[in-house]
């Protein structure tokens, strides 16, 4: 950390340099800082520099602007009122992963200087912030933060959205091209993932970015039906071909002739559909139930399950073939909890999205309680994101949403102060899964508890557990557990 006066004259190079003769983008920076004189001071360097300045004097109106633009960089003073500003840039980097923190302090402390790296700051500089020192780091990281972004996607800021899709997440960007790639062919596509992670919308679009995409596009849930009625909305059936079936009936197969089919659920049919799937993906070619003359189509086959099928097929619950026929081209899609830079942006469109719907002002994300929102699990995944948004919405009026309107389990998942008896458990889940989630909970409870108890000690702390070292490690990187946070202030 380096301290001088102000010199805005050496400053007066862009932040954003092109060669000459071709147009330059200009940068925008966001100052999250409480003191006027220091963040007056920031922001006149960064205008000398040619950047566009916004500046927020608290972290909750930080966060409401960061719901409606995009900056690309972001300038934080460590020394905000009542604010753990080490945890606002861990939420700040879930929030804004493109965008690099550069943190300022108005006193010497090594020790808080370290932990704002580790949370995510590239940089750390001392009040009052020299102009050349303060534009030069700018530059450093904007320009780490461009070779990094096109190591990953490089055209991050043209995919956030995609056929109703958003996401920041690499693993997502990598779905986007598999449907891009997939699309423009007829092969069958098999999308894997838990319950609602999205599979209908990646199979919409698929189909929207297809040759068929001006013809029908048809979806059906097989684990709603019976197999009997399976079979009829597969492929339809013939006048009295069985007691209540007063006339002839076209299937889902007929209805989607020359577009695409969306088989979900797949997993849950039995032996017998699944016999006459296989048959009409390899002729395309059926008979309705009943009925004696063979049906041509045309149809364009995209099946989802959450069922794990390479432990289905040996079980004997899915046909082998039927498998191998499906899968190939098979699309994974990640758990919500596996691209938590995704939630911020989500909740965001979901927020605007239900406050119109509704009628109502758009609420805003207390900083606490967006990072128990970010920390949490999502067992439902975006469907249970979109639900809880919809929540908020009426219960927030267009003001904020505080931790206290947050359910028990979101904050206990999150907040290891919870005791252990509020823990609630999800019934909605499978004992194993609700016996996983209760256990994660627990540990990190225990975590949180001993490391306080000792006071940061990793050793002591492990012994205590009666764990490794490296178990301890392991463990409290997986809840976001930090030693540091647990030693003592100098």
């Amino acid at each position: 950390m380096r301290s001088s006066h102000l010199r805005s004259s050496s400053v007066s190079t862009p932040l954003n340099p092109e060669p000459p003769g071709t147009a330059r983008p200009r940068t925008t920076a966001l100052v999250i800082d409480d003191q006027e004189l220091s963040a007056r001071r920031t922001q006149l360097v960064l205008r000398h520099a040619e950047c566009q300045t916004l500046v927020c004097t608290s972290a909750s109106e930080a966060v409401t602007f960061l719901g409606s633009v995009e900056p690309d960089l972001l300038i934080l003073s460590l020394d905000l009122e009542g604010v753990d500003a080490c945890g606002l840039i861990r939420m700040f980097r879930r929030r804004a992963p493109e965008a690099p923190i550069l943190a300022t302090i108005s006193a010497p402390d090594m020790a808080l200087a370290v932990r704002a790296t580790h949370a995510g700051a590239s940089d750390v500089l001392l009040h009052p912030v020299d102009g050349a020192r303060l534009v030069a780091a700018a530059k450093v990281a904007l320009e780490q933060a461009r070779q990094h972004t096109a190591l990953r996607a490089p055209d991050l800021n043209e995919r956030h959205g995609f056929s109703h899709m958003l996401t920041r997440s690499p693993r997502m960007l990598r779905v986007f091209d598999q449907i891009r790639a997939v699309a423009t062919t007829d092969a069958t596509v098999l999308i894997r993932g838990e319950t609602g992670t999205g599979k209908e919308l990646v199979s919409r679009a698929i189909h929207d970015n297809s040759r068929r995409c001006d013809r029908p596009f048809i979806g059906i849930n097989c684990g709603a039906f019976t197999e009997t009625l399976l079979e009829s909305e597969l492929f339809g059936h013939e006048k009295g071909s069985f007691t209540g079936a007063g006339a002839r009936r076209r299937g889902v197969f007929e209805m989607a002739d020359g577009g695409s089919l969306f088989l979900d659920e797949l997993g849950e049919t039995s032996h017998n559909v699944q016999v006459n799937l296989l048959r009409v993906l390899e002729e395309m070619r059926f008979r309705r139930v009943g009925g004696q003359q063979p049906i041509h189509v045309n149809v364009r086959i995209i099946a989802a399950t959450n069922v794990n099928l390479e432990e289905a097929v040996p079980a004997g619950r899915f046909r082998e073939d039927l498998y191998y026929r499906l899968n190939v081209f098979p699309i994974h899609l990640p758990p919500l909890r596996e691209r938590s830079e995704d939630i911020p942006l989500l909740a965001g469109h979901f927020l605007r999205s239900v406050a119109e719907d509704y009628g109502l002002e758009t609420p805003s994300i207390a900083p606490e309680a967006l990072d128990h929102i970010c920390r949490y699990r999502w067992p439902g995944n975006v469907r249970q994101l979109r639900a809880m948004c919809e929540r908020w919405v009426i219960l927030a009026r267009g003001g904020e949403i505080s931790p206290q309107m947050l359910p028990t389990d979101m904050r206990a998942d999150t907040d290891p102060d919870l005791p252990c008896a509020e823990l609630s458990i999800d019934a909605s889940l499978p004992l194993k899964a609700a016996i996983e989630q209760t256990t994660r909970r627990i540990e990190r409870a225990y975590l949180h508890r001993t490391l306080e108890r000792n006071a940061g000690h990793l050793r002591r702390t492990s012994e205590a557990a009666g764990i490794t070292r490296r178990t301890l490690y392991n463990k409290m990187k997986a809840y976001g557990l930090i030693a540091d946070d647990y030693r003592p202030r100098k």
